[in-house]
Formats: C-alpha cells, sequence, structure tokens
C-alpha cells in the first residue's frame, strides 16, 4: 500500500513540473563573456521599389535647395471676425519608389535607389548636386524612411505593424517593440517570412540558442518582413475543451485521491 503511494506521489510532482524552463528561457546557450558574431554594418535595411523615402537637401542659399525639394505647399482661408486671412504652409513629400527602382527628383531628375540604404542615397544624390551645372558644392542630403514596416503576429503581448525606424533593425528590436512573447509562444521556432520577387521565403529561429539567433539571415530584419510566434503545446492543447486537464496537479490528486480509496476497498 505505501509503495503504491510512494509511486502515484512521484508521477503526480514530475507531471506537475511539466513545461520546463529549458522551452521558456531565452538565450540558454549563452555565458558571461561569451562572444557571439552578429551580420556586419553592411545589413543595414535597403530601399525597395514601392517603397516610400523622404529626400530632403539643404544648403547656405534657402532658394536654391527649394528647386530640388518635392514640396506640398497648402493654402488656407479663414475667416475672423468679418476678416479674412490667409496662410499656407508647405512640407516635404515622399517620394514612392518606382517599379525599376527609380525616384524622380526635381531639376536631377531619375536616380536609381533599388538596393541602397539611406547613406548610400543621401551620398549619390549629394554627388551629383556637386558634379551639376549649378555646382551645390555645401549641399546637405537627409534620406528618411517613410513607409517601411515589419508585422508581428502571433503569441506576443502587442501584434501589429511596426514602424522600421533606423537603418538595422533587428529580430530583437520587433520582439522587445511588440511587449516580448507570452507565456504561450513557442521560444524555439519563431518564424519570419520574407518575399523574395514573387517568392515567400520561410526562416525559423530558435529564441533559446543566441548562437542560432545572432547567426540567422533575418536576425536583421528587413521591410515588408513578418514574423510570426506560434502558440506552444499548452495553448495549442486549450483549444480543447479538456485539452490541460490531465496535465494539472489537481486532476492527478483527485485520481490519486480515488486510487488510494479503491485500493483501501480492495485490501478490505
Amino acid at each position: 500500500m505505501k509503495k503504491i503511494f510512494f509511486l502515484l506521489t512521484i508521477s503526480v510532482l514530475i507531471l506537475s513540473s511539466c513545461g520546463s524552463v529549458a522551452d521558456f528561457n531565452y538565450f540558454q546557450d549563452t555565458a558571461n563573456g561569451d562572444v557571439n558574431q552578429i551580420p556586419s554594418l553592411t545589413e543595414a535595411v535597403k530601399v525597395k521599389p514601392y517603397d516610400k523615402i523622404y529626400i530632403f537637401i539643404s544648403c547656405k542659399d534657402p532658394q536654391l535647395a527649394t528647386i530640388y525639394n518635392l514640396v506640398t505647399v497648402t493654402n488656407r482661408i479663414g475667416n475672423q471676425g468679418g476678416n479674412v486671412s490667409y496662410s499656407n504652409s508647405s512640407s516635404v513629400t515622399a517620394y514612392t519608389v518606382d517599379e525599376k527602382g527609380d525616384v524622380d527628383v526635381p531639376v536631377m531628375g531619375k536616380i536609381h535607389v533599388d538596393g541602397l540604404t539611406r547613406n548610400q542615397i543621401a551620398e549619390l544624390v549629394k554627388t551629383k548636386l556637386t558634379t551639376s551645372a549649378e555646382g551645390v558644392k555645401d549641399a546637405t542630403v537627409t534620406v528618411e524612411f517613410a513607409n517601411l514596416h515589419v508585422g508581428v503576429l502571433g503569441e506576443v503581448k502587442s501584434q501589429g505593424v511596426m514602424a522600421i525606424d533606423r537603418d538595422q533593425f533587428t529580430l530583437l528590436d520587433a520582439i522587445a517593440r511588440a511587449g516580448d512573447l507570452t507565456q504561450y509562444g513557442n521560444r524555439k521556432n519563431v518564424k519570419v517570412f520574407r518575399k523574395d520577387g514573387t517568392k515567400l521565403k520561410t526562416y525559423e529561429v530558435d529564441l533559446t540558442n543566441f548562437h542560432d539567433v545572432c547567426q540567422s539571415p533575418v536576425y536583421m530584419l528587413q521591410q515588408d518582413d513578418i514574423i510570426y510566434v506560434e502558440p506552444n503545446k499548452v495553448r495549442a492543447r486549450q483549444s480543447t475543451a479538456t485539452g490541460n486537464t490531465l496535465l494539472t496537479p489537481s486532476f492527478w490528486m483527485s485520481a490519486l485521491s480515488v486510487g488510494l480509496s479503491i485500493a483501501v476497498f480492495l485490501k478490505k
């Protein structure tokens, strides 16, 4: 009788410990002082067709700079106390990269930007300005992303679309901005979907292995990447009414109680 009770108790303890930290903790292969190689700085976000970017040109002569900028002017007419007032405001308009990878900049014409980073586009525009007939020698060129983003779906605390606001936007940046994975997220198999022309390629990343994360081709994200955190087994079992019941300590304690009652009854 005591042997049966001991075996049943051990079974309960083992089953109640399901959900090991081995499936939950990040970067389990790291220790203090470890060094992991990450992609180089050349892996910055590169512009693609149909992206939107801002190109702003400035120099000591504001009027000269104006002719190169794509500016939208908004006029307003107001009426206060019977007095009509006029005002206008201007803003820099984003360029849409066409299907050939070009943007059409005032005066300079079409410039091919497909596959270039922000800094490379800025240097290219500046070079064209300094070598043009007008020769804008003191030009400063600023390039910013307008609509570049990634999407995060699945078992994260905040799903949605996230703007890329830097040259290097990593998978860990996106996860952090999503508020981390929920307790039901499968940390060993995070999927990233990336467009390659007319194809959609799938990558899998194990967040419990830092070396795997750093060496993944999707460590540095690109615009339009989709990150999907699939549910772990606990969440998947919740899709049925009794999916997790057999794994709860209360169930096995009840089963233990019933088993002991039967054993006592049979012994009489």
